[in-house]
């Protein structure tokens, strides 16, 4: 469950799903009916697990710092995701297994043999796992996420 506000850029990483339960919608209207949109509070309610309990702030793990920071901020039973970036070039990718970059600052060129991929802020890149180990050569700053499924 999760409430968003204004100036809020959000990535969600999640499994496939075509169902929202709306528990409140901001009084927001249906283009197409031009009434309010329908809440779902029941079928949100049975899919919540209160139990749970609050959720803190992400500690991240340092990996490297130097010549690139690279951060783990997951590793779970789904994905694994880093924050990784700098000025000098480096790595992202790995042998037989699919990721997707996001990039959350800057721009740069992401490098596999004679082929160079342009990336900038917002644009999100999808490696297959047959591509491998590419190079980013950033063009100032930048930052991406490195998400990855679980090995």
């Amino acid at each position: 469950m999760h409430s968003l506000g204004g100036e809020l850029v959000v990535f969600e990483i999640q499994q496939n799903s075509d169902v929202t339960f709306r528990l409140y919608d901001w009084d927001h209207v249906d283009a197409k009916t031009g009434q309010l949109r329908e809440l779902q509070v029941d079928q949100a309610m049975d899919c919540i697990d209160l139990a749970e309990g609050p959720v803190g702030r992400v500690t991240p793990l340092l990996e490297s710092a130097t010549p690139v920071k690279r951060e783990q901020l997951f590793d779970c039973e789904y994905f694994k995701l880093w924050r990784v970036g700098g000025l000098s070039k480096f790595s992202v990718g790995a042998i037989g297994v699919p990721r997707v970059l996001v990039c959350i600052e800057g721009g740069g060129d992401i490098e596999k043999g004679n082929v160079n991929y342009a990336i900038g802020k917002g644009d999100v890149l999808f490696l297959p796992a047959v591509l491998g180990p590419c190079a980013v050569s950033p063009r100032g700053t930048v930052n991406l996420l490195e998400i990855a499924l679980p090995e």
